[in-house]
């Protein structure tokens, strides 16, 4: 890399923090299993690739980003970006330029695969753009690795062999501060097969009408200030981080991931960068400086089930005699999500395995459960998880369709809650119970609740980094002994269409998901609930019900006898102080 000649970075250059790698997220709630245990500065960061398989593995290879661009003509210069010939060659090298950029800071050490074949690109125009062909890729990477931009280049011959090329960013760029860069909107509509992988389609007034929904609400989303204040926040004005959370709040495009090849699997919303915190932390968002509250939805995909089969859900689905709630809430999703009963029985058993229980307990587990839930007992290990984020992602589009595109309301969805400033709550329940009417059925008043939350926004301040703590994995958030007892957490990956994990508030209500075999819960256990003891209804109280009860009938009885009459051909005529009805022939 050359920059220009008498220019001085703005930043020392630091070596890379060695604790700082990217966490399998297999234990918690947040977006969406990706797992190593790492030191004490383990750092979550944020997803800027459709595949997320990469980190599982440390040794495997970043994918290529392609939706962030460079903010200025002056940075170009300052990094000597070479100059091509066309324009959709200059889009692809400042694409890649701050794709290694990002990476340089968040991943460091990382390298970057892509890919020399004609028909991967291909196959990805829909969702990369025109501008990305093989030809200028190629001669994209190329003229970045001589301007030395990106260097030990690892170029391999285009092939089915599944190793791709690959190349390192300049640990160099980590000198300069991390730039603003801007994020470009890509395709809003995902569709992938049973693979995992990326699949071209052509649009149906479905994929259409999707689309102009979502694009409506990010146009919204794009012009609503977000905010995140509260204790343990540290922001440099783009990157906000909480913990082990890296994320920025302009973050705010979302896109929806259909699977298996139809329209009928998944499509729920990913990529906001709400969907990477934690629930107990989401409260410090601010929504143009307004407190906000989320209300989910309770018991969701049993309630769901129970519904298919036409059967009253009785109680808390996920309390299972000799068994801790939040063991249990797994292993529901865990049991309906499965193909098959040995494949439930392995899943769950893993499980177990990893809370520390016995392995053998599985196969207790699933029967005590199918005992508990015998009215739907046919839903079990059935595989219909995808089925079930499909109706639930239905429903996040009727509920962001009434409040954002039609009203203007700011939503955040995460699956099946939502964020909304805290003025619009009860507009924002009365809407999601019309989304669970419409595509659930009838609804009460314990399908949806509100979380508790202690957000306020001027009674904790948010700290700032300050030039001395340029890099986002430098200054300590937490201590060893804090991140010791941590469980780690999954990245998210448009790809892998992971629930996010992230533990709620002990009072939050529980919600079900369920994405692929091993679903996490998005709450940690609720605390031990009080029993409540009941007490006679005072007489007063009861005999204004039966008046209330007996003036109800007396109405029926007058308009069941108005009914009879107009049949016979009489006119009633009401008399007498009690109500009576006297009755003329006409």
């Amino acid at each position: 890399m050359s920059p220009r000649s008498g220019h001085i970075p703005t930043r020392s250059t630091l070596p890379p923090d060695p604790t700082i790698k990217n966490v399998d997220k297999s234990d918690e709630h947040a977006g969406s299993g990706n797992q190593c245990k790492v030191g004490a500065g383990a750092c979550v960061l944020p997803e800027f690739s459709l595949d997320g398989e990469w980190r599982k593995d440390l040794t495997r290879h970043r994918p290529v980003g392609m939706s962030w661009r460079m903010p200025s003509e002056e940075l170009k210069k300052v990094l000597d970006v070479p100059v091509m010939e066309t324009a959709s060659e200059q889009e692809v090298v400042d694409a890649l330029t701050a794709d290694a950029i990002i990476s340089a800071h968040l991943y460091p050490g990382r390298r970057i695969s892509y890919s020399r074949r004609e028909a991967y690109w291909q196959n990805r125009a829909r969702y990369t753009g025109p501008a990305f062909r093989r030809s200028t890729v190629i001669k994209a990477v190329d003229a970045l690795v001589a301007k030395g931009i990106l260097i030990e280049h690892d170029r391999r011959p285009a092939g089915k062999r599944g190793i791709q090329s690959s190349y390192l960013p300049n640990p160099m760029l980590v000198a300069f501060e991390m730039p603003k860069l801007n994020r470009k909107r890509g395709e809003t509509i995902i569709l992938r097969d049973k693979n995992g992988d990326i699949l071209a389609y052509k649009d149906t007034p479905q994929t259409r009408d999707s689309r102009y929904v979502l694009e409506k609400v990010n146009d919204v989303l794009e012009k609503t200030r977000f905010t995140v204040e509260g204790e343990g926040v540290v922001t440099d004005g783009q990157w906000t981080r909480i913990e082990d959370r890296v994320f920025s709040t302009s973050a705010t495009a979302m896109h929806r991931v259909f699977n298996q090849g139809v329209w009928t699997s998944g499509g729920r919303f990913y990529a906001g960068f709400w969907q990477t915190m934690r629930g107990r932390h989401r409260h410090t968002i601010l929504i143009d400086g307004e407190r906000t509250e989320e209300v989910d939805y309770d018991y969701l995909h049993a309630r769901i089930i129970y519904a298919w089969a036409k059967k009253r859900l009785v109680g808390d689905p996920y309390i299972i005699e000799g068994f801790p709630r939040n063991v249990a809430k797994r292993a529901f999703f865990i049991i309906v999500n499965a193909e098959g009963y040995l494949a439930a029985k392995g899943a769950v058993a893993n499980y177990l395995e990893k809370k520390g229980l016995d392995r053998k307990l599985a196969a207790k587990l699933i029967a005590v459960m199918k005992a508990r839930h015998a009215p739907v007992e046919k839903y079990f290990h059935s595989g219909v998880g995808l089925e079930l984020q499909n109706l639930d992602a239905k429903m996040a589009e009727y509920v962001l369709r009434e409040m954002t595109v039609r009203k203007g309301v700011p939503c955040l969805p995460i699956h099946d809650s939502f964020i909304v400033p805290a003025g619009q709550v009860k507009n924002l329940v009365r809407t999601m119970k019309a989304a669970y009417e419409k595509f659930v059925g009838r609804s009460n008043s314990g399908v949806c609740s509100v979380k508790s939350s202690v957000a306020t926004s001027d009674s904790t301040k948010s700290e700032t980094w300050h030039l001395d703590s340029p890099h986002l994995h430098n200054p300590p958030f937490t201590t060893p002994a804090e991140v010791k007892d941590r469980t780690p957490v999954l990245g998210d990956s448009v790809l892998q269409n992971r629930e996010p994990r992230s533990s709620k508030s002990v009072s939050s209500v529980a919600v079900g998901t369920g994405s692929s075999i091993l679903v996490d819960s998005k709450e940690d256990p609720k605390a031990e609930q009080l029993g409540v003891k009941r007490r006679p209804m005072p007489e007063f109280m009861r005999k204004a019900m039966e008046d209330r009860k007996k003036a109800w009938k007396q109405k029926e009885a007058r308009k069941q006898a108005i009914r009879e009459s107009r049949q016979r051909g009489c006119q009633l005529v009401y008399g007498g102080k009690d109500g009576s009805v006297v009755v003329q022939k006409v």
